[in-house]
């Protein structure tokens, strides 16, 4: 009675769970497994254990892994929808470049003409001191080379001094040293010219003074055109030359020297 009744039970129980059971005979296949073994068709397996597959969700992704440090990230992805269009080359010009424009050069400046040098076969005079202490102008000839102003360039060669051979012959220049002609014309005979302040002052006194004036005053007029000679001290008109004094207010002349 106790087999019975422990029978009967487990047909309600199956029975009441028949639904349950044949879904999971079914997922598991356990049916066609027992009828190929039972049939032979199949060689028993191995394992102990029947597989059962075991559903699962969809993948999930890999987790994200930092970047290492000093490696770069993966090229962001780029829109091609947005990436700008190719600009369309245009075909070589079949025309060729034009020639690039040369300015002509200037002109050269045309050269200023320098009148061709000239010379003039002049006298300039030194002074010379005779055995009795007499003072008297004495004429040298020079070769005076000159553009447009014979006159300056006479007085300039008279103020260079005697040459070595004139003053072993005794011949003086009583012209202070740094005396300088710094301009010189010539009006109605009388010859203007101005000299520096060395001019002004001579070592040997009044006598000095006298042999230096007409040192200029005879180099000068032996120029056909001028008679007299006015000196000028940087240009202005002076009365007086020297602490002794000597008169040179008015024009000066051959006969200024004759006494």
């Amino acid at each position: 009675m106790f087999w019975i009744a422990f029978i009967l039970l487990v047909l309600v129980v199956f029975l009441v769970n028949r639904p349950r059971i044949e879904s999971v005979l079914e997922s598991t296949q356990l049916v066609e497994v027992l009828q190929r073994r039972v049939s032979g068709d199949e060689e028993p397996s191995t394992d102990s254990d029947p597989v059962v597959p075991v559903e699962r969700d969809e993948p999930l992704p890999p987790p994200a892994m930092d970047p290492e440090p000093g490696v770069p990230d993966s090229q962001p992805e780029v829109d091609t929808d947005i990436l700008p269009e190719p600009e369309e080359e245009l075909p070589p010009s079949s025309e060729p470049d034009p020639a690039p424009t040369v300015e002509p050069a200037p002109e050269p400046d045309p050269p200023v003409e320098t009148p061709p040098a000239r010379t003039r076969r002049g006298i300039v005079y030194y002074i010379r001191v005779t055995d009795d202490g007499r003072i008297f102008p004495e004429g040298v000839e020079r070769a005076v080379q000159y553009e447009n102003a014979p006159l300056s360039r006479s007085i300039e060669v008279l103020l260079e001094g005697p040459t070595a051979g004139e003053l072993s012959r005794g011949l003086l220049n009583l012209i202070p040293d740094g005396s300088r002609l710094l301009s010189a014309s010539v009006r109605n005979g009388v010859a203007y010219l101005s000299f520096n302040e060395e001019f002004r002052f001579n070592p040997m006194g009044a006598e000095g003074l006298r042999a230096q004036l007409a040192q200029i005053v005879y180099s000068a007029t032996e120029f056909a055109s001028i008679d007299r000679v006015q000196f000028l001290i940087e240009g202005q008109n002076v009365e007086w030359l020297g602490g002794d004094g000597v008169n040179v207010g008015t024009p000066l002349g051959r006969d200024s020297f004759s006494s």
